[in-house]
C-alpha cells in the first residue's frame, strides 16, 4: 500500500518521482564528451588494455585453417563400357542410392580405417613458453606403436632423440627434473596397462635429434570421432552428383593429408563393393567347376578306353541324330539343375546368413531374371550401409531400423522370387526329362555297342559342356573384374582455401580499437543515464523553467563564514552577484524579506543563508538572519551564539522581539535564532504572531532572511512564502535529485509560490555539459544582470 501524505508539497514531490517526465530522459552528450577529455587517460588505458587483449588472441591462439576437395560420384552408365558389352549384369551395374553417400563417406569405420593407416592416434607437440602446440611431420623418423593393449588407449609421454640407435623416454609430465630412460629403438616399454615399441624408420633423419617432444596417444576411434564432428560433406547443388569434402583443423598439411587419404579410401570403398560381385561369382563358380571337371575326367577316361577295346568308334545316321537329340536335350537339363543349385543355394543364404551382401548374383549363372536381379542389388546395397551404420553407431537409431525394415522386405520379396523360379525349374526339368526317357527308348534297338558309346558320349558331353559354360562364367566374371573401376573421381584434390580463419588479426585488432574507445564511453554513458542528480544550469532548464538567479562555487574551508572570512575569494564574490540580481527582482522595494528554502535537506540552505547576509550587511544595510526551521536549529553556532531564546519563544508569547535578537561579529548582521524546539512548529507559523514578527522586523531592518526548511518535505517554507519579496530555491550540484526540483516546479505553475528563483549551490565540476560558470572564478563582472525568456535575471557565463 502506498503512503499518503499530509502534506501537499509531499504529495507533490512522490507524484513526481513516480512519473518522469521525456526531458529528464534525455542524454547531455556534451557533459559525457567532457568527461572523456577529462578522463582522457582512462579511455588510453582501455584502449591499450583492449589492443593488448587482441595482441594477445592473435599471438597465441591455434590458427585453424580450411582444407577443401571435391569429388564426382559418375554415373553407372558412364562407367566399365568394355565390361558391360561383355558382361551385361549387376557385376558392373550395382545399385547405388546417392542419398546415402554422405552417410557412408562420413561413416565411423571408413574414418578409423583412415587414422589408422595415417597413425593420426599418436599426436607430437612441442612446448613453448606459453602454450604447447601440435606439430605435424610426414617424414618424423620415428613411429610409435601399442602392443598388448589391455585397455589403457590413451597414453602421454616426453620423447627425445638422441641419435639413430636410442631416444630419451619419461612418462613424469609433471616434474621438469624427472630422469628420463635411454632406451634402444625396438625395446619394448611397459606401460600401466599397454606395452609400447618404439621403432626407427628406414627413412631416418637427424633432423629432429636432440629436441624434446610430448607424445601423446590416443583411441583411435575417439580420434575418428574428433575427424567425424569437423568433417562437412554436402552435394555441391541439389541434383548435381559433385560433393563437397571441407575440414578446419590448426595444422593444414594434416588436414590435407587426412582428406587425401579419406578419397583414396572412400575409392577402394566404391571399388571393393562393386568387385565384391565379381568376386563372390568367380568362388562360387569356381566350386562348380571342381564338381564337373572330376565327371568330366572320368566319362573322357571312359570313352577313351571304349574307342581302345572296340573297332566301332563311329556312329552310323540313326544313332548319330538320336546322339544329337539327347545331347541336346542333356545339355538343356544340365543347365536348368545348375541354375535350381544356385536357387537352391540362394534360398539356403537368404534363411540361414544374417549379412546377405556376399550373395552371387543370378546372371553370374546364367538366370535372367531382372527382378531377381534388382532386388539382390538392392539388398546388398542396403545390408553394406546397415554395417557402416551399426558399425558407427553405438545404439540403434530410426534410420537403422529403417533399413533394417527395409532388408526385411526386400528378403521377403526375394525368397517369394526363388520359390517362383523354382516351382518354374521343376516343370521344365520334368519336361525334359520326358523328352530324354523317349529318346533312350529309342536308343535301347541300337547294337549294344552302338548304345554304349551314344551313352559315354552323351555323359562326356553333358560335363564338357557344363565345364565350357562354367569357363565362360568365370571368364565374365574376371573380365568384369578387372576392368571395374571406381565411380569416384577428385574433381579439386585437397587444398587450403586462403589464410587462417581463426584469429583474425585486422579484425581483433579493429574490434579491441573500438571497444577500447566504446566501453569507457558507455561507461562515461551509463553514468549519465543513471545520475539522477541535477548536474549543470541545462539540467535546470530542462526540468523547470523557474529564472536561475545564480551560482555559487565549492567552498573548500570548513568554516560557512567564507564571505566574512575572505571577503575577496570567488564563493564571495558569487554571492555579490547573488545580491546585484535579488536588486533585479525586488525593485522599488526598500525593505525586502527573502526566504531561502530547497527540497530536500543538505542543500546548503543555512551556507546561503549566513553569506548571503553578510554580503547584504557588507553593504551598509541593517539585515537580520531568521531562523525559521525550527525542526534543527543551526544558524547560532556559526556566530559562536546561543539558541536558548529564538523564534519559538516569540511565537509562544515567552519573550519579547527585542529579546530574542542577538547580534552577530559581522557589522549590521543580527540574528534570530528558531529557539526552543516546538511541538507544532508549522501551527506557531500560522499564528498572528508571525504577522507581528515581520513586522517588528521590517520596522528595524533593511533585510530579512528566512532560513526555512526543505520545502518539499514539510510545509513551514510554504506558509512563509507569503511574506517574502522574494523566494530563492536553492538547488547543488551532484546532490539535488531531478524529481526534486519537479516540486517546486509545479508548485510555481498552479500559482501556490511566486517571486522565486533558483540558486546552483556547490559548483565543482565545471566545463562544457555543466553550465561552467556561475560566478565560480575570482568573479569580476559580476552583477551584470542578463534578463531571461521568462522575465528573471540570471549571471550571463
Amino acid at each position: 500500500m502506498k503512503r499518503e501524505s499530509s502534506y501537499p508539497f509531499e504529495r507533490d514531490l512522490m507524484q513526481f518521482e513516480a512519473s518522469r517526465g521525456d526531458s529528464e530522459s534525455i542524454i547531455n552528450y556534451k557533459r559525457i564528451l567532457f568527461r572523456a577529455i577529462k578522463f582522457w587517460y582512462l579511455i588510453v588505458l582501455s584502449l591499450f588494455i583492449s589492443v593488448f587483449i587482441a595482441f594477445s588472441v592473435n599471438r597465441y591462439t591455434t590458427k585453424i585453417y580450411t582444407i577443401k576437395s571435391s569429388i564426382i560420384i559418375k554415373e553407372s552408365e558412364e562407367n566399365n563400357i568394355g565390361g558391360q558389352l561383355l558382361y551385361n549384369n549387376a557385376l558392373v551395374e550395382p545399385y547405388r542410392n546417392f542419398y546415402n553417400e554422405l552417410y557412408i563417406i562420413r561413416s565411423l569405420p571408413l574414418l578409423k580405417s583412415v587414422v589408422d593407416s595415417l597413425n593420426f592416434s599418436v599426436k607430437l607437440f612441442r612446448e613453448g613458453d606459453i602454450k604447447t602446440s601440435e606439430v605435424f611431420s610426414p617424414n618424423f623418423p620415428v613411429e610409435f606403436e601399442l602392443v598388448d593393449n589391455q585397455g589403457d588407449n590413451n597414453v602421454a609421454f616426453t620423447f627425445q632423440l638422441m641419435d639413430s640407435t636410442q631416444y630419451q623416454f619419461s612418462t613424469d609430465l609433471n616434474n621438469e627434473n624427472s630422469d628420463f630412460q635411454s632406451i634402444m629403438f625396438g625395446d619394448i616399454i611397459q606401460l600401466s596397462k599397454a606395452k609400447l615399441v618404439i621403432n626407427k624408420k628406414t627413412t631416418y633423419s637427424s633432423a629432429y635429434t636432440g629436441v624434446p617432444f610430448l607424445v601423446q596417444i590416443s583411441d583411435s576411434e575417439a580420434v575418428a570421432n574428433n575427424y567425424l564432428s569437423r568433417l562437412k560433406v554436402d552435394w555441391q547443388e541439389q541434383g548435381a552428383s559433385v560433393l563437397n569434402l571441407q575440414i578446419n583443423g590448426p595444422l593444414a598439411a594434416k588436414e590435407k593429408a587426412f582428406l587425401e587419404k579419406l578419397i583414396e579410401h572412400y575409392k577402394r570403398y566404391d571399388l571393393d563393393k562393386k568387385n565384391q560381385a565379381a568376386s563372390n561369382s568367380i568362388e562360387f563358380i569356381d566350386r562348380q567347376l571342381n564338381e564337373i571337371s572330376d565327371s568330366l575326367k572320368y566319362f573322357e577316361a571312359r570313352v577313351e578306353a571304349f574307342k581302345q577295346k572296340n573297332v566301332i568308334t563311329n556312329l552310323d545316321g540313326e544313332a548319330m541324330r538320336l546322339y544329337q537329340r539327347i545331347e541336346e536335350l542333356d545339355s538343356q537339363l544340365g543347365q536348368l539343375r545348375l541354375q535350381k543349385n544356385y536357387l537352391n543355394y540362394l534360398a539356403d543364404y537368404l534363411s540361414n546368413e544374417s549379412n546377405v551382401d556376399q550373395v552371387v548374383p543370378p546372371t553370374s549363372v546364367g538366370v535372367e531374371d531382372p527382378i531377381m536381379t534388382d532386388l539382390i542389388s538392392q539388398l546388398v546395397a542396403l545390408q553394406s550401409e546397415l554395417r557402416l551404420q551399426t558399425s558407427a553407431d553405438r545404439e540403434p537409431t530410426s534410420l537403422t531400423r529403417r533399413r533394417q525394415e527395409e532388408i526385411y522386405k526386400i528378403k521377403g520379396d526375394l525368397l517369394e522370387s526363388v520359390k517362383s523360379s523354382l516351382g518354374a525349374q521343376e516343370i521344365n526339368e520334368m519336361f525334359l526329362s520326358e523328352q530324354i526317357a523317349l529318346v533312350d527308348k529309342q536308343l535301347s534297338i541300337l547294337p549294344e555297342s552302338e548304345r554304349l558309346l551314344v551313352n559315354l558320349q552323351r555323359n562326356y558331353a553333358l560335363s564338357e559342356n557344363l565345364y565350357i559354360f562354367l569357363m565362360q562364367k568365370r571368364a565374365e566374371a574376371g573380365i568384369s573384374k578387372a576392368s571395374t573401376t571406381s565411380d569416384i573421381v577428385v574433381v579439386n584434390p585437397p587444398h587450403q582455401v586462403g589464410g587462417a580463419i581463426t584469429p583474425k588479426p585486422l579484425q581483433n585488432y579493429t574490434i579491441s580499437v573500438v571497444l577500447g574507445i566504446i566501453i569507457p564511453l558507455l561507461v562515461f554513458l551509463l553514468m549519465e543515464f543513471i545520475d539522477n542528480k541535477i548536474q549543470s544550469k541545462e539540467d535546470i532548464e530542462r526540468v523547470t523553467n523557474i529564472p536561475l538567479i545564480g551560482g555559487v562555487g565549492h567552498n573548500k574551508s570548513d568554516d560557512n563564514l567564507i564571505v566574512h572570512k575572505k571577503p575577496k575569494s570567488g564563493v564571495a564574490e558569487s554571492f555579490r552577484a547573488l545580491r546585484s540580481n535579488l536588486n533585479f527582482f525586488t525593485q522599488g522595494k526598500s525593505k525586502k524579506v527573502f526566504l531561502i528554502t530547497s527540497s530536500i535537506s543538505g542543500e546548503g540552505k543555512t551556507f546561503s543563508t549566513l553569506n548571503l547576509s553578510t554580503v547584504l550587511a557588507f553593504s551598509g544595510k541593517k539585515t537580520l538572519i531568521v531562523g525559521a526551521d525550527m525542526r534543527k536549529p543551526r544558524l547560532f553556532g556559526d556566530f559562536d551564539l546561543k539558541n536558548e531564546k529564538g523564534l519559538s519563544n516569540f511565537l509562544s508569547e515567552q519573550s519579547k522581539f527585542s529579546e530574542i535578537v542577538q547580534k552577530t561579529k559581522v557589522e549590521n548582521l543580527h540574528l534570530v535564532g528558531a529557539g526552543a524546539i516546538p511541538p507544532n512548529p508549522s501551527e506557531l507559523l500560522m499564528s498572528d504572531r508571525m504577522d507581528l514578527f515581520i513586522k517588528n522586523a521590517l520596522n528595524e531592518y533593511d533585510f530579512v532572511i528566512l532560513d526555512t526548511p526543505p520545502i518539499g518535505l514539510v510545509t513551514d517554507a510554504f506558509i512563509l512564502s507569503k511574506y517574502a519579496d522574494h523566494l530563492i530555491f536553492l538547488i547543488r550540484q551532484n546532490y539535488t535529485p531531478k524529481q526534486a526540483i519537479k516540486t517546486a516546479q509545479e508548485l510555481y505553475e498552479n500559482g501556490k509560490i511566486a517571486n522565486v528563483s533558483i540558486l546552483f549551490n556547490d559548483i565543482k565540476n565545471v566545463g562544457p555539459g555543466y553550465g561552467y560558470g556561475y560566478g565560480y572564478g575570482y568573479g569580476y563582472g559580476y552583477g551584470y544582470g542578463i534578463k531571461s525568456g521568462d522575465g528573471g535575471y540570471y549571471i550571463d557565463n
